[in-house]
């Protein structure tokens, strides 16, 4: 991590800006409209580009030759009849007597301009006298300008502008809000580098969407130091000032306010002196916030001694404590959590907090629908309304666990959250990211899940309060593991086991799990079996049926394990769309259903290798004609995930220390999609030649079929 050299390049604003993504349809839709001749009025509020749309069209003009006038409106002219006419009178003298006679000024602009009307772009127009205005409407109706007109409020237009933009003919453009998209074009572009997907969101809020401001914000916190770089991303760190902050209770609470959006590491090595003298005078806050910040991410030990009840301590402590120890880990007593949920007396923070614990406790023990209608009914309650932050955050991704665990398509419930206030809320934006990644790599998009928990890392470079950096390392080793990429799995495993053990709270099981592969691709099937047989054995003692499901199930996707029984048997009692699948996978006549229903639920991957495992299967039973059918199904759902490959899938990279380089020339070519007559014809072979080499390649490789075939190693997909 480094601080950003605000005197470099990338502050500067580049001449040319991108296409915004969320305007790209408007505005060729827009150019096409200008260059038909029509007349046309762009509406936006100051500062969301109407005047730059306005430059690009008198650049576009230039550019095929089109005469064009800008006439900029001015409230101190407003009053002065023909005022604005001043530009045109310039370019064209006979309108200066345009007054005395309409006709001929009208016909000597005919007569200046034939065939191809001159455009006049005028921006402010509210602002233009209703002379000025009602003779470039007229001149417009005649056909003699085409006239282009940018305005803040319809509402002060004069008259003849007024009837302008009314008219049927005129082709309307309105500049809304910039989105997330947008900004990421626009600060890339400024700034040069990168822009974490959190800073973007903190930003583009606090400028309200509007552009303009967006470019001069970013440009003043690069100027101002603060940007850091970090991973490859420019992280915008945001600094807040408490009215007083004197007092060290006052500094805890202005540390944890700031938190969410990344402080220097330094900070949080600070808190423990800070609360000490507070624990000292018996603050059962501070003993509470001291014991869960070490419980998570400092010395554990330490946390727990604090998290431990003492006589004298309130049912309210008693509460906080148990459900800080059962983030750190500790198992929980359901019935107990629950009955501290209900009670009135504790804070709607701590209530959501604990009913988060059961819903975790339940997906966990096999029951994710269980823990989804207890979730959603959370949000349905009037006491949901009295969260925000932190606060709301652990239902949220409990709720998040929920949905991975029952495994619908995340559309399926989008409904119920459709009625979040996020802006309220103001979530933590690491946990945020961190959770789209952890469902990206539940349907295999390992190349976006990357991107994404990088740029998390990121945000725990800066500051890690929630303790996510090994969780999110985790994502990130399985990502790289999918994309065959041993060296950023490396990292991103070691990444892992330095992290707190405890990294990922609630949903530390699934760092667990996620793990595995990069286990077996970087230290080998005996330390993932090691790992797995610690964690199976975990997952048995603590009654965890699930976890102990989704092990099952990593372990025969990575080949640790043969056989679909035994995830029938693993997935007996448990509820969901996957584990309903499992149980039905030693029925071979119900694989095409079973994948169908996968990929329906977005679970891309696990669709594939289920069809690819059933058509070796059915191969090896002497099958070959339903064996290939089978697997030209997992190939086409295995092509929508590129560079992704796991051992159940059984493709194989073209490896040009197995082949003869005329092997390699024929089996890149087929991996690439051509056909046996156009690999004959590139490479001047005939067809029989060219299938002698495929067969002598896929003997060397392990495959049978050319759909198993994947590209070289350094035409993958990776992170620049």
């Amino acid at each position: 991590m480094h601080q950003v050299n605000p005197q470099g390049g990338g502050s500067q604003v580049p001449a040319t800006l991108p296409p915004l993504p969320s305007r790209i349809d408007a505005e060729t839709g827009a150019f096409a409209a200008l260059r038909a001749g029509s007349a046309i009025a762009v509406l936006s509020d100051e500062g969301f580009g109407r005047s730059t749309l306005l430059w690009r069209f008198a650049a576009d003009s230039r550019k095929f030759g089109v005469e064009s006038l800008t006439v900029l409106g001015s409230e101190a002219l407003t009053p002065i009849p023909f005022s604005h006419l001043a530009p045109l009178a310039t370019r064209v003298p006979e309108i200066a007597g345009y007054a005395a006679d309409p006709l001929r000024t009208s016909q000597a602009l005919a007569d200046r301009f034939p065939g191809r009307p001159l455009r006049v772009f005028v921006d402010d127009s509210e602002y233009v006298d209703p002379t000025s205005a009602a003779i470039l409407t007229q001149l417009a109706g005649v056909g003699t300008v085409q006239l282009v007109i940018a305005v803040r409020d319809e509402a002060s237009l004069p008259s003849a502008f007024r009837a302008f933009l009314a008219h049927a003919g005129t082709a309307k453009f309105t500049l809304h809000a910039i989105n997330e998209g947008d900004a990421k074009v626009m600060l890339e572009a400024q700034l040069g580098q990168l822009v974490n997907a959190s800073s973007l969101t903190h930003l583009l809020v606090a400028v309200a969407g509007v552009p303009r401001e967006l470019s001069r914000l970013a440009d003043a916190a690069m100027s101002a130091g603060s940007f850091v770089s970090a991973r490859g991303y420019l992280v915008y760190v945001r600094e807040h000032v408490a009215e007083d902050s004197s007092e060290a209770q006052q500094r805890v609470i202005d540390w944890w306010e700031r938190a969410a959006t990344g402080v220097p590491e330094g900070d949080q090595t600070q808190l423990p002196a800070l609360l000490a003298p507070l624990i000292a005078s018996g603050d059962p806050e501070a003993r509470l916030f001291a014991g869960r910040l070490e419980a998570i991410t400092g010395d554990y030990g330490h946390g727990m001694r604090l998290l431990t009840p003492q006589a004298g301590d309130t049912e309210y402590f008693r509460a906080s404590a148990a459900l800080w120890r059962a983030h750190a880990g500790e198992q929980i007593d359901p019935g107990q959590f629950e009955e501290w949920a209900a009670n009135e007396d504790f804070s709607p923070s701590l209530r959501f907090g604990l009913l988060a614990a059961v819903m975790a406790h339940e997906c966990y023990a096999g029951k994710p629908v269980a823990a989804l209608e207890r979730g959603f009914a959370a949000l349905e309650s009037d006491l949901w309304k009295q969260v925000s932050g932190p606060d709301s955050g652990a239902l949220l991704y409990s709720l998040h666990l929920a949905l991975v665990c029952e495994g619908a398509h995340e559309l399926v419930h989008a409904f119920r959250v459709v009625g979040i206030d996020w802006d309220r809320l103001g979530l933590d934006h690491g946990l945020f990211i961190a959770s789209r990644a952890h469902a990206l790599i539940e349907c295999g998009r390992a190349v976006e899940a990357l991107d994404l928990a990088h740029q998390v890392l990121a945000l725990t470079e800066i500051g890690d309060p929630f303790g996510i950096a090994g969780f999110v390392a985790a994502i990130g080793a399985a990502s790289a593991t999918m994309l065959e990429d041993v060296a950023g799995a490396g990292e991103m495993l070691a990444m892992y086991r330095a992290g707190s053990a405890r990294s990922g709270q609630m949903l530390r099981p699934e760092a667990e799990r996620l793990a595995l592969g990069a286990i077996l691709l970087v230290d080998g099937a005996a330390a993932a079996r090691v790992e797995l047989d610690t964690l199976l054995g975990r997952a048995s003692k603590e009654c965890q049926p699930f976890v102990t499901m989704r092990l099952t199930h990593e372990a025969w996707r990575l080949g640790l394990l043969d056989g679909f029984e035994a995830l029938a048997v693993a997935a007996e009692d448990i509820e969901g769309q996957l584990a309903d699948a499992l149980r039905r996978l030693p029925d071979g006549a119900l694989i095409e259903d079973i994948a169908s229903s996968q990929y329906a639920d977005g679970r891309t991957l696990y669709a594939a290798e289920f069809l690819s495992e059933a058509s070796r299967i059915e191969r090896a039973n002497g099958n070959k004609m339903r064996a290939q059918a089978l697997l030209t199904q997992a190939a086409e759902l295995a092509d929508q995930l590129p560079g992704v490959n796991t051992p159940r899938l059984a493709r194989v990279r073209v490896d040009p220390t197995l082949l003869t380089a005329r092997e390699i020339d024929v089996c890149v070519r087929a991996a690439a999609g051509l056909t046996n007559v156009l690999i004959a014809e590139e490479l001047f072979l005939s067809q029989r030649t060219v299938e002698g080499h495929l067969q002598r390649a896929y003997a060397k490789l392990g495959v049978s079929d050319r759909r198993q075939l994947l590209p070289l190693v350094d035409e993958m997909p990776l992170r620049d």
